[in-house]
């Protein structure tokens, strides 16, 4: 659903199902949990990857469902508003338009990219001017973005109030100040040092939650398990020397 026609799958970053389906478990604990308070009564959670999957994608899935026809993907060269797309600057590097309202972004953009004349331009002066003549519209915009640096639009988009983003590398996004201010980076205790990782997303004003340590090793904590399980060490030594544990 998210490949261009023609186009071969994207390629999955490691965790991202997992990753969605924890909080899902976690939100879900949390209502159990209030559930409980109120009736007395436990119940069982559960949720899995594959109905993550489905629900991640639900917008498609739904609009399938509601209305009989699936949603076409588009390409950038044929996005209905011209808007919200991603151009690239004079250096090749990437950047999002992000005007969701076309009526009023579109001025925004005209006035960033100094044609204002384009407002009374009946190619382009209404939403419905603008999915018509897309593909013109989106060569005209590519041809003027290559004209100067990323940073140079994004003054001219500051300046006008237009909404976008930088398509940014590992390193960027790692340097990028807005990330650090936003608390994106915590510090880890790690072998007598520390290592810096990403945070957790969310935050709680009344038990603000603390670092502990770096994941386990595997195995690192299974005596400890085992003992708090009632296994004594010859119990212990014998589950391993059998392979049941490492």
């Amino acid at each position: 659903m998210l490949t261009t026609p023609g186009g071969t799958p994207p390629f999955q970053r490691g965790g991202m199902g997992d990753h969605a389906v924890a909080m899902t478990a976690a939100g879900a604990v949390c209502a159990a949990l209030v559930s409980r308070d109120r009736t007395g009564r436990g119940q069982v959670v559960s949720t899995s990857l594959l109905r993550q999957g489905v629900y991640t994608v639900g917008f498609d899935l739904n609009t399938a469902l509601r209305f009989g026809v699936p949603i076409a993907t588009a390409t950038r060269t044929t996005m209905k508003n011209p808007v919200v797309s991603c151009y690239q600057d004079c250096d090749g590097r990437w950047f999002w338009l992000l005007g969701l309202e076309g009526d009023r972004h579109w001025p925004d953009l005209a006035r960033a990219v100094e044609r204002p004349q384009w407002l009374d331009d009946p190619r382009f002066a209404t939403g419905s001017d603008r999915r018509h003549n897309c593909t013109e519209l989106i060569g005209l915009l590519d041809a003027m973005f290559a004209t100067r640096t990323r940073d140079a639009w994004g003054e001219a988009f500051d300046r006008e109030g237009m909404w976008w983003a930088p398509v940014q590398t590992v390193d960027e996004v790692l340097g990028d100040e807005q990330m650090a201010a936003a608390g994106a980076f915590v510090e880890v205790p790690d072998e007598g040092g520390s290592a810096t990782m990403i945070s957790s997303p969310a935050d709680f004003s009344g038990t603000p939650w603390r670092v502990r340590s770096m994941p386990p090793e595997l195995g690192q904590h299974t005596d400890e398990v085992l003992r708090e399980l009632g296994y004594d060490d010859d119990a212990v030594a014998a589950l391993r020397a059998e392979g049941a544990v490492t």
